[in-house]
């Protein structure tokens, strides 16, 4: 059982990643490339709550839950890509199990039930940041922003390299080509917020020298509600008569889920590893479901329950009421369908995974910062002239697990209306160096154009006058998707941007 769980794990990551490359442009939605983000059970509890709404495609999670009362926290052992990745980097770093006779590696399992309690309350009070910290969106963030990026790298880097191989390069040439549009995009892609997200995965990595899934044991909220629907688990480990207290088991255990006596389990931790039955000398270990099970207590005293829940009162009012700069918020432009911007923060969860889509198509969305607020940050953004939303694509919608962005058919996608580009005068061709450029009006993919020209004279600034076409913005066409800004010929500031202004919401 130890092998077939290590085959089974491997299994999930790779198949997380191959979700996490199918969704690409065009989408093939063969399975939900959403399903790992559908079984996170602390997204659905925390942005349902927000909402006030159950979301329906979370019904994986709710399988997992319902699993989890009769098989404990397998999901964290079997299935999670976070904890599989945490196991890797504990193999690769050979990590030291730790001194099962320290009592001082459980003094921080209360920390992830702090964490569940803080975020329910904020979720309560309709501000959802668990989505911060919650691992699937954690880790699917991570492979967007950081992973996939380095690994695009890499590639690139080798294929450099081989291509001033002379007898090498039409092979390396072939074996690029065949790659792009799947494993490898056509260029590479960077987004903001890669160095803090690459920085937290970092640190989880490397609180695994303290003790191995230290995350795992001590910080995963996620874990933390597994764990309180893992206490009347029926599959459990059970320690016989032949045991003989060598103390292996407990120095093995992954989780330290074995307490000083080796008979007995911290059910609401063991993740079902089954490295205490391979490793125990007499055989004397077993996983059944023969017996009863009993009631396992939960590590949060009454005290810290009522400081987790100040804690997330106080949280979901300070990120509330936090300053938002008026004319950065009106910059920041929102995916089209949308949700209006509270019912859109409840709801996101900010995993990337729209961001992730986006790029292999237009380049546009990134992480917001705190242009919106804190309670913005994180959430996916139109920024332009990085990059733009591409007319006829509307993948966003079809793969926001949590319905913050709401699918639209490409019909509806057309209406919707992001923002609106304006001109600026003092640094756009023709209104400031007196030259005629249509760029912005061949590359405007609406049929009627939302750029339009009237000719006038101007005068330069060295004094002359000419006649050229000035390019204006018909409000009431544009739908703000940007392309014009990123096809603008001037380098730095362009000579158009977008807004907000006017933007639609999907309201339902």
């Amino acid at each position: 059982m130890r092998l077939v769980r290590r085959m089974t794990q491997i299994v999930f990551i790779i198949l997380f990643f191959i979700l996490f490359l199918a969704a690409s442009y065009p989408l093939n939605d063969w399975i939900p490339v959403d399903l790992f983000l559908r079984m996170d059970a602390l997204a659905m509890a925390s942005a349902g709550i927000a909402e006030r709404f159950f979301l329906w495609k979370f019904i994986p999670a709710l399988i997992m839950l319902f699993i989890t009362i009769f098989f404990g926290r397998f999901f964290c052992g079997w299935v999670c890509p976070m904890g599989c990745a945490l196991d890797g980097f504990d193999a690769a770093a050979r990590t030291k199990y730790g001194n099962h006779d320290n009592p001082k590696k459980y003094r921080y399992r209360w920390i992830k039930y702090f964490l569940l309690i803080l975020f329910l309350v904020t979720s309560v009070f309709s501000t959802e940041i668990a989505g911060w910290f919650s691992p699937i969106p954690l880790f699917t963030r991570t492979a967007v922003t950081v992973l996939y990026p380095l690994f695009v790298f890499i590639f690139f880097g080798m294929f450099g390299v081989f291509y001033n191989i002379t007898f090498l390069e039409d092979a390396m040439f072939n074996l690029q080509d065949s790659l792009t549009g799947f494993i490898l995009p056509i260029s590479m892609t960077v987004f903001r917020g890669m160095i803090l997200t690459g920085l937290m995965f970092i640190a989880i990595l490397s609180l695994s020298f303290i003790t191995r899934r230290f995350w795992c044991r001590n910080l995963c909220p996620l874990g933390a509600l597994l764990g309180i629907f893992s206490r009347l688990r029926w599959y459990r480990r059970r320690v016989s008569d032949a045991c003989i207290e060598c103390g292996k088991c407990q120095l093995l255990c992954r989780m330290g889920a074995i307490p000083q006596d080796p008979r007995k389990t911290d059910h609401t931790e063991c993740i079902n590893c089954m490295d205490c039955q391979a490793i125990c000398p007499t055989q004397a270990i077993s996983f059944n479901l023969k017996g009863k099970p009993a009631i396992e207590p939960v590590d949060l005293s009454r005290r810290r329950l009522l400081g987790a829940g100040l804690a997330g009162l106080a949280s979901a009012g300070l990120i509330s009421i936090g300053f938002s700069y008026p004319v950065e918020k009106g910059k920041v432009i929102r995916p089209p369908g949308a949700l209006d911007e509270d019912r859109f923060l409840d709801r996101c969860i900010r995993c990337g995974e729209c961001i992730r889509v986006c790029s292999t198509a237009g380049k546009g969305l990134h992480f917001t910062g705190f242009e919106s607020g804190i309670g913005g940050l994180g959430t996916p953004r139109l920024l332009t002239p990085a990059g733009y939303c591409e007319y006829h694509c509307n993948m966003c919608g079809q793969v926001c697990p949590t319905g913050a962005i709401h699918p639209l058919d490409l019909e509806e996608k057309h209406q919707m209306k992001m923002g609106t580009a304006q001109f600026d005068k003092t640094r756009c061709i023709p209104w400031y160096y007196g030259e005629t450029c249509l760029v912005c009006e061949e590359h405007c993919p609406l049929e009627n154009k939302a750029i339009k020209f009237r000719e006038s004279i101007v005068t330069t600034i060295d004094g002359r006058k000419n006649k050229v076409l000035l390019p204006y913005v018909d409000e009431s066409l544009c739908v703000g998707c940007g392309i014009c800004a990123s096809v603008c010929p001037l380098s730095a500031d362009k000579g158009i941007f977008v807004t907000n202004a006017g933007e639609q919401r999907w309201y339902s």
